[in-house]
């Protein structure tokens, strides 16, 4: 039993888990994220809520030589707990050449609520890759409204993402940036426009 569970430790792959409220930009970070992995041949399974929602194409993405798993149901944090824990352990026990296993959780989703499901499937949280896509359109809005939901995404977080630079000034990224460093001074901050190509950095840093 040590062996195998020895064995599956050495070969698991890390979970890169796109986290974000509605509207921030996961699933546009998930696309280019898979375009990136695919351009360097690397072998991924992707887990969403709905295909139909984010305009994946199914046959597309298999043509491409990925594993598409649609969870229905609901919202991860409530409905589907159970459902990925299967999911995951499925994509474990079932494909052993994975390099990575991309998910992205409803908008509605608290990122706490997803960590039990990966956990139970052996995964530790450093093997966890949770990059929060950070709306800066949104600012005063997660400062007064969603403030707990925010710490808590910024503390689970390995990187964060802010998106949009386009639709804001600078006083709004420099207050982004100020946000998530007095949560988590030094966690590592990426400033992109999604619409355009993943910058270099994060490349280097996946």
């Amino acid at each position: 039993m040590c062996d195998k569970n020895h064995k599956l430790l050495k070969s698991r792959p890390p979970i890169i888990l796109f986290t974000g409220f509605l509207g921030s930009g996961k699933t546009t970070m998930l696309l280019k994220t898979i375009e990136m992995l695919s351009a360097a041949d690397k072998k991924c399974a992707i887990i969403i809520n709905e295909i139909g929602d984010v305009g994946i194409d199914n046959r597309q993405m298999r043509m491409l030589g990925y594993e598409v798993l649609d969870l229905f149901g609901g919202c991860v944090c409530c409905t589907m707990k159970v459902t990925l824990e299967a999911t995951i352990n499925h994509l474990l026990e079932g494909y052993q050449d994975l390099d990575y296993i991309l998910f992205e959780p409803s908008g509605m989703a608290n990122p706490l609520s997803m960590y039990p499901a990966m956990m139970n499937c052996g995964y530790r949280e450093e093997e966890i890759q949770n990059v929060f896509i950070f709306d800066p359109t949104r600012v005063v809005l997660y400062e007064k409204r969603m403030n707990q939901l925010f710490n808590d995404s910024i503390n689970l977080a390995r990187c964060v993402v802010i998106n949009k630079l386009d639709e804001v000034g600078q006083r709004e990224i420099e207050e982004a940036v100020k946000m998530v460093e007095t949560i988590r001074p030094g966690l590592r901050t990426f400033k992109m426009n999604l619409k355009n190509e993943l910058c270099q950095e994060f490349h280097q840093y996946l």
